[in-house]
């Protein structure tokens, strides 16, 4: 269904429908508008609610009992029927429709009886008047170089189309509702209400049509029902329409006309609308805005309406509420009816700059279409500021309820009023896409739907200005409204702090001077000082004195007192707080001193009428002081007559021949001149007084002359004359002329032309067949024009002829393309006011655009096995293939009809290699196929899994020994020999298995390690046989080593030795290389004897070994054999503490040797 767009900027709605729950049944909705109604007039019903009744009975919507009187009236309700059988142009004039209304009883029991004779089962008869009329001729507003055009919606019923009428002017009648009819079957097929209106009065007559969703014919009647009138609908199910029969079903259609009346307090006024009732239900197929696709007993829908606005100005209040403004821009009408298309051209040049208000919309959200300008929208129904009603029917014609919707914000917000007989009238505030229910079970559902639709410009009141003290309270009413920006609706302009220097304030930051808001909604603070005044004042005075003349008061009247006039001046220094500049020094402004008239003393004159006054009395003037004298008795008449006079005359002169001209018109006033003097000839009055009340001369009309024998009509040069001034004895005598001339007579000639012009929509003419030639008609008009000779002014103007007719024009084929008319021009008469009209028909080549996009996507994840990521590397990036394929639908350019239908070609995806991760294993080595997919297929995931290796470990030591001893093997009475020195090596034999296949990738054991040479200990007065043990490299495979370090007693010096040693002191011979191998004894299980390890070159640490006797150097490679010797370490001086010493080292070789070739047995056999 098309959507019903409100009139929102952000919301949209359809044809409302309300929602109650029957009574009667508990599945079955009714949709209801519900109106309380004095007399059975629909839509005339005076509504009256009992706004204080608080009754609260449950009412059902199908039986309710309506308390209002059904008027006799009522029961000959009538709606016009029209039998298409024989005459199917009745279709197409409405006037002739209503002529042959016939009269519907309005009960059910009259129905039931047959009683509607006119009101039966015809022979069906198909449709003569079918077209297809999706598109609309689009109409052009123009405004700030924007055009606005209309077009049907996207799924007008197009088929269902070509089965209604037209108007009086050829305009198809609009379709807002087809319903499907529930058990009637018509030919076998699903029977169907089709809901029309004339698309120039959507408000006035419904058309109602009895068909099938097949849309091949229309069956039975024709009904035309008129505003406040109903139709009872008979169908049957044995192929034809039929008021009576067990199988017929009464389908009872009502059209509410539009009405005012008072509502919470407030004189409202509706559009119509529409109600479908029956025993059965009816489903909707096709209408205007959110329309629930359920069963209805009573099915209300909202007429369509003419001229709703594309652009709507809003304004929002400081509240937050919305609602029209008459200081705002007038609503943009559309020249097309609720639910069709309209395109605004260039959008945003509807925003206006209004005085006193910014616009809240943001800056570029207007347009929604691709081109960043236009607006593609939908007429609305729903406006701020409009109500709107539905109401639903008893079957006795009596008002069961009306809902009355009214539209809150651009939002969707409405307030949703439930109207009913003799009860208080509820009001719901309900949200868009809300549902709330009223105390009887009728639902209150929000029919605004969201979605495209009018413009709304929504205004608000620009901020003001606030003038505040430092406590920031508000100092003055001087509180300007911000300038608008003229460049920019959305904006507030630079505004101009107001000068509160007359009420003792000034700015306390001179830059707010100028306010530039960021805001333009909001108030801005701006802050104030007290200025500094310091005042003086100074008086001046104005005295008048009276005295006789001659000195002498006594026995004459009293003199009047002296008039004394004073005036004070305020002298005001303001001085700035803030600045200390001096803001003004002012006095106040200068005064007056009136004139004195001298008053009247009997019998005595004085010498001045009057003294004093002064019109710029300053504080600089000097007091003054005027003396009057007075002293101590003839009468002159005259008259004097002032004259006005009108004259007529021709102005060419020429009298014979023609009318009589006016007499002339001759006024007069008269004055008195009365003259009085003092005895000694002064004159002590002189006077004029006027002989008649009324001193002014009659403004004077100047008649009409006209020639009844030559139908000639005089004109004169001014229509009135004289008069209207005060007339005085100075007044000089005044003559007047009027001038008459015959009128000027002249003839012209218009032509008017209607062309149909035919021209290709992109306009490529290459290549393509020759157009049509343009179809020029013309009408000529002559017109006599009669001018005022004195003014040019047209006075009087005829045509010939009054008006004239152009004949339409049917457009011609044109092979391969497609025509936006099938027939062009002669749709209207001609006047002569009417200027040249230009048609252009258009042709264009099929269109093709994509509909529909499908994407089809093949993943490949990675992941670890177990799930665990942390302290892990970071694994590959999902890898995701996506093809797009494409529908592309192929139409005729105007009425969208499908020519082809089809999707893009099959696509391949690529595989992708597994990425490796350092220590660890896939279990696949590629993922994806390369296998051919179209739109059809499913997305496509493949996961692959890594895993780190299976390792197996186990461990294995070697150790090495070096033991201390002294060579003789005596220890008693010597110094206690070192503890062995045992240094271990670990190794670790670690086996990596693939985790998937088990198969082994690795079998290592860890490195070689370094053992760091071990220098001997030092004891004193004992010599070690090996100065240090050399280093060594140690591999898994290596066995245990044991070392043997023996100590020789060193020879006491300057001791003869004797001939033959004694047996407690034997001498050692020194050796022939006393830095010899030392011993290398491999530690089994059982001791091995020392063998002097080979004298392999053993490669040097690079860095000295540390002072430590046991340094294990772990995780080293090591050799698998003995080391041999350190020379260079062994040449080293003898150390003291824990190192080893090179001397003692060659002792100690020295005794081994000496053991190993038997001097040591020797001495011992001596």
């Amino acid at each position: 269904m098309t959507a019903m767009i409100s009139a929102a900027v952000l919301g949209s709605a359809g044809i409302v429908h309300a929602d109650v729950t029957s009574q009667s049944s508990a599945t079955t909705p009714t949709d209801t508008s519900e109106v309380v109604a004095k007399t059975t007039d629909l839509g005339k019903a005076a509504l009256t609610t009992s706004q204080n009744t608080e009754s609260s009975a449950d009412q059902n919507s199908n039986k309710q009992e309506s308390t209002a009187p059904v008027s006799s009236n009522d029961q000959e309700k009538k709606a016009s029927v029209e039998n298409n059988q024989n005459n199917t142009e009745k279709t197409t004039n409405p006037e002739k429709e209503q002529s042959s209304d016939t009269v519907l009883k309005s009960s059910v029991s009259s129905v039931a009886n047959n009683e509607n004779k006119e009101v039966k089962s015809v022979t069906p008869a198909t449709s003569s008047f079918a077209t297809d009329e999706n598109i609309v001729s689009q109409r052009t507003v123009p405004q700030a170089n924007s055009t606005i055009t209309v077009s049907n919606p996207t799924d007008y019923p197009t088929q269902a189309a070509k089965l209604v009428g037209k108007n009086s002017q050829g305009q198809p009648y609009y379709i807002y509702q087809i319903v499907n009819l529930r058990n009637p079957t018509l030919d076998s097929q699903q029977a169907r209400l089709i809901l029309a209106v004339d698309p120039a009065n959507p408000q006035g007559n419904n058309f109602v049509y009895v068909t099938t969703d097949q849309y091949k014919k229309i069956y039975g009647n024709v009904y035309v029902i008129a505003p406040g009138r109903y139709a009872d609908i008979a169908v049957g199910t044995s192929g034809s329409t039929s008021p009576n029969g067990e199988n017929s079903r009464i389908f009872r259609v009502s059209n509410t006309q539009p009405f005012t009346f008072n509502f919470n307090g407030k004189t409202i006024s509706v559009p119509a609308s529409v109600s479908i009732k029956s025993v059965r239900t009816v489903n909707p197929v096709y209408g205007l805005g959110n329309q629930a696709k359920i069963n209805y007993t009573d099915k209300v829908d909202i007429t369509p309406e003419l001229n709703n606005p594309a652009i709507e100005y809003i304004y929002r209040d400081k509240d937050g509420n919305y609602t029209t403004n008459s200081a705002l821009p007038t609503n943009v009408p559309v020249n097309g009816i609720t639910g069709q298309r309209f395109l605004i051209t260039n959008v945003d040049n509807y925003k206006q700059v209004v005085k006193g208000y910014y616009l809240t919309n943001q800056k570029d959200s207007l347009s929604n279409t691709a081109n960043g300008k236009d607006y593609q929208g939908t007429i609305s129904q729903f406006q701020i500021g409009k109500y709107y009603q539905k109401t639903l029917y008893n079957w006795d014609r009596s008002v069961s309820q009306t809902l009355i919707y009214e539209l809150l914000d651009p939002q969707g917000t409405m307030n949703i009023s439930l109207v009913r007989p003799n009860a208080k009238t509820e009001t719901k505030r309900v949200a868009v896409g809300q549902v709330d229910r009223f105390s009887n079970g009728t639902l209150a559902r929000n029919p605004f739907v969201p979605g495209a639709n009018a413009v709304q410009l929504v205004y608000a009141d620009l901020g003001h200005i606030i003038p505040v003290d430092e406590n920031g309270q508000v100092i003055s009413q001087d509180q300007p409204i911000y300038n608008n920006d003229e460049t920019d609706a959305h904006k507030a302009a630079a505004t101009a702090s107001p000068d509160l220097t007359a009420e003792s304030w000034v700015l306390n930051d001179p830059k707010q001077a100028t306010i530039t808001p960021a805001n333009p909604g909001e108030d801005t603070k701006v802050e104030y000082r007290r200025v500094i005044i310091n005042t003086e004042t100074k008086t001046v005075t104005q005295t008048v004195k009276y005295e006789y003349a001659d000195g002498i008061t006594e026995g004459r009247p009293s003199l009047p007192a002296p008039r004394v006039q004073v005036a004070t001046f305020t002298h005001t220094t303001i001085t700035n707080p803030v600045t200390g500049d001096i803001i003004s020094d002012t006095w106040t402004p200068a005064q007056k001193f009136t004139t004195v008239y001298s008053p009247k003393v009997d019998g005595f004159y004085a010498d001045f009428a009057y003294v004093g006054g002064n019109d710029n009395v300053t504080q600089n003037t000097p007091d003054t002081t005027f003396v009057v004298k007075y002293a101590g008795p003839n009468e002159n008449v005259e008259h004097q007559t002032v004259t006005q006079t009108v004259h007529y005359q021709y102005k060419d002169g020429i009298t014979e021949g023609r009318p009589a001209l006016p007499q002339d018109n001759v006024q007069q006033k008269s004055f008195t001149h009365t003259v009085k003097t003092d005895p000694e000839g002064n004159i002590i009055e002189d006077t004029w007084t006027p002989d008649q009340a009324d001193n002014q001369f009659t403004a004077v009309k100047s008649p009409n002359i006209h020639d009844e024998a030559t139908d000639t009509n005089y004109y004169y040069d001014q229509a009135v004359v004289g008069g209207n001034t005060n007339v005085t004895q100075s007044t000089p005598d005044t003559e007047f002329i009027v001038y008459y001339l015959p009128g000027n007579i002249t003839t012209q000639s218009k032509s008017i032309t209607q062309t149909v012009h035919y021209a290709y929509q992109d306009g490529v003419t290459q290549g393509r067949p020759a157009l049509p030639t343009d179809n020029v008609q013309r009408v000529t008009f002559t017109q006599k024009i009669e001018t005022n000779p004195f003014t040019g002014d047209v006075t009087g103007y005829n045509w010939d002829p009054i008006y004239s007719k152009f004949d339409s024009v049917q457009t011609p084929e044109l092979k391969g393309f497609y025509a936006d008319q099938e027939v062009a021009g002669g749709d209207t008469h001609v006047i002569p006011e009417d200027s040249d009209t230009t048609y252009t028909v258009y042709y264009a080549a099929p269109v093709s655009k994509i509909t529909d996009e499908k994407h089809v996507t093949q993943t490949i994840t990675y992941e670890y096995a177990d799930g665990i990521t942390a302290n892990r590397p970071t694994l590959p990036r999902t890898d995701v293939q996506t093809k797009v394929f494409y529908r592309t639908v192929t139409t005729n350019p105007w009425t969208d009809k499908v020519i082809s239908d089809t999707w893009s070609p099959a696509q391949n995806f690529t595989v992708v290699q597994t990425p490796t991760i350092n220590g660890y294993y896939y279990d696949q080595a590629q993922a994806g196929s390369n296998s051919a997919v179209t739109h059809e297929n499913p997305d496509t995931e493949y996961i692959v899994q890594y895993a780190p290796g299976k390792v197996t470990t186990e461990d294995k030591t070697v150790t090495q020994t070096i033991k201390y001893e002294y060579a003789d093997g005596v220890t008693e009475g010597r110094p206690t020999l070192p503890a062995d020195n045992a240094i271990t090596v670990d190794f670790t034999h670690t086996i990596v298995r693939d985790p998937w296949t088990d198969k082994v990738i690795s079998d290592t054991w860890s490195p070689a390690q370094t053992i760091n040479p071990v220098e001997s200990p030092t004891i004193d007065g004992f010599t070690p046989d090996h100065a240090e043990i050399p280093g060594k490299t140690i591999t898994y495979d290596s066995e245990n080593l044991e070392y043997v370090v023996k100590y020789t007693k060193d020879e006491e010096p300057n001791k003869p030795t004797p001939e033959e040693p004694t047996p407690e002191e034997p001498t050692t011979p020194e050796p022939e290389k006393p830095n010899g191998p030392v011993e290398e004894t491999p530690t089994p299980s059982q001791p091995q004897p020392t063998v002097p390890a080979p004298e392999a070159p053993v490669q040097q640490p690079t860095k000295p070994v540390e002072e430590s006797s046991e340094i294990p150097v772990i995780n080293q490679v090591v050799s698998a054999k003995p080391a041999a010797p350190n020379k260079e370490a062994n040449n080293k001086l003898p150390q003291t503490g824990n190192q080893d010493s090179t001397a003692i080292i060659g002792l100690g070789l020295v005794t081994a040797f000496a053991s190993l070739f038997g001097f040591g047995k020797r001495k011992s056999e001596k």
